[in-house]
């Protein structure tokens, strides 16, 4: 048996993913922290960040410089490991 990856049954997520190596910085309770962005989506991104989280928790990401003119966008903690978290945008 073959598994396809382009099998829409096979990939949940709903939209693509792209690699983005880059630091960015989030603020968590009021305090500036760092991460490193690992992937992004329009729905959301994977961060690396040994800053720990509360799956539900939302904090706000200042993104990269792009076309929009608010780069800080509030997202929600959907996952975490001791590594990184998986956030969701909440705008």
């Amino acid at each position: 048996m073959t598994i396809n990856s382009k099998n829409p049954f096979f990939n949940k997520r709903r939209e693509p993913r792209y690699p983005y190596s880059e630091l960015v910085i989030f603020v968590y309770k009021k305090n500036l922290n760092e991460g490193k962005l690992e992937n992004w989506s329009r729905s959301g991104l994977c961060m690396k960040t040994k800053r720990f989280f509360r799956k539900g928790e939302v904090i706000t990401v200042s993104l990269p410089p792009s076309k929009y003119k608010n780069n800080n966008r509030k997202a929600k903690i959907v996952w975490k490991k001791a590594d990184g978290c998986g956030l969701q945008f909440c705008d």
